[in-house]
């Protein structure tokens, strides 16, 4: 676990893809990035390492404990095959 590593959700409603792409590039500038979308493709993961980017300035900001709890929810996790 990288303890610097942090992550936002984003509606994917609420971002041109001009936009989305300014997000997913902050995030790679950062050291890490990641798009993981919501089972109902609503909502998306990013993540970075290291400093925060400008460009999520404004959003929640989550740590490893608090994505992990938002994850496992039925937004993001499906209970089919258990």
């Amino acid at each position: 676990m990288k303890p610097n590593r942090r992550w936002v959700i984003i509606t994917l409603s609420d971002y041109t893809d001009d936009q989305l792409e300014t997000l997913c590039q902050s995030a790679i500038q950062s050291g890490s990035s990641n798009l993981r979308k919501s089972l109902d493709e609503t909502k998306a993961i990013l993540k970075w390492d290291g400093d925060t980017p400008s460009a999520f300035s404004s959003m929640t900001i989550y740590n490893h404990t608090q994505i992990l709890t938002i994850l496992r929810g039925s937004d993001w996790s499906s209970s089919e095959g258990e």
